[in-house]
Formats: structure tokens, C-alpha cells, sequence
């Protein structure tokens, strides 16, 4: 990744925690906890990036990001579609 590019990723997360009032250790451990859960269902290929935003109303938006290669199979996902 380019130095300006992580400088840019740096800059808006610290805006989000600002004002969404997230202290980097709540985004580390619900980021750690996600890619744990998650590496349980799914092989992996990207790490876990949780956005969150804080909407008018004042709820929060959540949007979760992953990339996987396959679904872990174990007996509850015999029934998941192959491909």
C-alpha cells in the first residue's frame, strides 16, 4: 500500500473514532473477535475491517468487511453449496 494511501486509511479512522467516540482498543478487540469468528466458518483471505458511522438518529451503522476463499466444512455446513 501506498505511504499516502496508509496515511489516508490513518487519518479517517481517527476522525471515525472521534466522533464516534470508539477508542482504538474497542476497534482492535472487535476486529481481533471478527477474524477469530469468522476464521471459524471461513478460510480467509483479507482480514476483517469493521466501518462504523454514526447515522442522524443516533444508531449505529455497521458495515463488516472479509475476504474468504472457501466455507469451512464441518457437520452444520454439509448442506452449503459447493462451487
Amino acid at each position: 500500500m501506498r505511504q499516502d494511501r496508509n496515511i489516508s486509511v490513518r487519518l479517517r479512522e481517527m476522525l471515525t473514532h472521534d466522533k464516534v467516540n470508539i477508542r482504538e482498543g474497542f476497534s482492535t478487540a472487535l476486529n481481533n473477535d471478527l477474524n477469530r469468528i469468522l476464521g471459524d466458518y471461513f478460510e480467509l483471505t483479507e482480514p476483517v475491517n469493521v466501518l462504523v458511522t454514526l447515522m442522524e438518529d443516533g444508531a449505529y451503522d455497521l458495515k463488516i468487511h472479509a475476504g474468504a476463499s472457501r466455507i469451512k466444512q464441518f457437520e452444520t455446513t454439509l448442506d452449503i453449496k459447493r462451487f
